[in-house]
């Protein structure tokens, strides 16, 4: 069995069916947060209602991350692939990824939702903790269900390839014959094409991604399922910006070149006010757009160098902010 590729998934299969899975899920999880209002609005504990809700959507970013994980076992499935541990482990990487997403993503709703009702700010501290230790309690859920799934693949792997030992052990000289021919052909048949490939390198990307713009890329991915229209809100940018920060993503070296020059100077003239973060390059008139084109220009180059993003839009416009 050759060795599992993360690109060797279709991606573009995927990426349709969690795009479905996205409205589905932002659709279920406003209504149960209409019906959890409905429910307790002659509750007098104003503290009962966001922790109802916070609850309610850890629920279903355990919900979504199990469908997520059957979506992605149905497409290596219809591409004729057996399920096997590096695809396990693959998957479970991506799912924990998702789940961090999700998180960042209620915890920054929250804290609006927070600011905009004056919510008390040790209640809103207590929750915020809460919801980090119940996610990275359901991420260690995951990994731990799927390592385990994974285990039981290279198992029946190994089963599978000592009853096949077994099977040619005790055969007739004339099957063994047969077999050591083919596998005398099956080698042939890689070495011309290890040499195939010496002589017309398969083409690669001129500029690589870096780590910082996959993230960007995912991110607006993420921002892109929320939000429908044509150009991205700012309040999705500076989302997107906090959560850089958090993830400590310095950003002078990771602007463009201009707007990097641009900035140091401003922070010369301006040292105490000096820009360190992406929250604050955001906020500020004279690098919103700098930001805003960095992004998309990362999003861009994902699309382009990665083929797992299909677009999540009705038209090639939806790709510019």
């Amino acid at each position: 069995m050759p060795p599992f590729r993360w690109e060797d998934i279709d991606h573009r299969l995927a990426v349709l069916k969690l795009i479905d899975l996205s409205e589905e899920m932002r659709s279920r999880i406003k209504e149960d947060e209409s019906r959890i209002r409905l429910e307790n609005r002659l509750n007098q504990n104003s503290n009962t209602v966001p922790s109802l809700i916070l609850q309610m959507k850890v629920e279903r970013a355990d919900e979504w991350a199990r469908r997520e994980y059957e979506i992605y076992c149905s497409v290596w499935q219809t591409q004729g692939y057996v399920k096997s541990a590096a695809f396990v482990r693959g998957v479970c990487a991506h799912i924990i990824q998702m789940l961090g997403v999700r998180a960042k993503s209620i915890a920054n709703e929250f804290s609006r939702f927070g600011r905009g009702t004056n919510f008390p700010i040790g209640l809103r501290t207590a929750h915020l903790n809460s919801l980090e230790r119940r996610m990275r309690q359901l991420q260690g859920r995951w990994h731990r269900r799927l390592e385990i799934e994974a285990k039981e693949c290279e198992h029946a792997e190994r089963t599978k390839n000592l009853k096949t030992i077994s099977t040619i052990s005790t055969s007739s000289p004339e099957n063994q014959t047969q077999v050591s021919v083919q596998h005398h052909s099956t080698n042939t048949e890689i070495l011309d094409g290890a040499r195939s490939r010496a002589r017309f390198p398969p083409i690669r990307s001129s500029a690589p991604l870096s780590e910082f713009e996959a993230t960007v890329a995912k991110l607006m991915m993420e921002a892109r399922g929320k939000c429908r229209a044509k150009h991205l809100p700012q309040a999705e940018i500076l989302e997107i910006a906090v959560l850089l920060d958090e993830k400590q993503f310095p950003v002078r070296t990771n602007l463009e070149r201009a707007a990097s020059r641009a900035m140091a100077e401003y922070n010369k003239q301006h040292s105490k006010g000096a820009i360190k973060t992406w929250e604050a390059a955001s906020k500020l008139p004279q690098f919103r757009r700098a930001v805003r084109k960095r992004f998309s220009r990362a999003e861009e180059k994902y699309r382009k160098a990665i083929p797992l993003i299909a677009s999540q839009s009705a038209g090639p416009s939806r790709t510019t902010i």
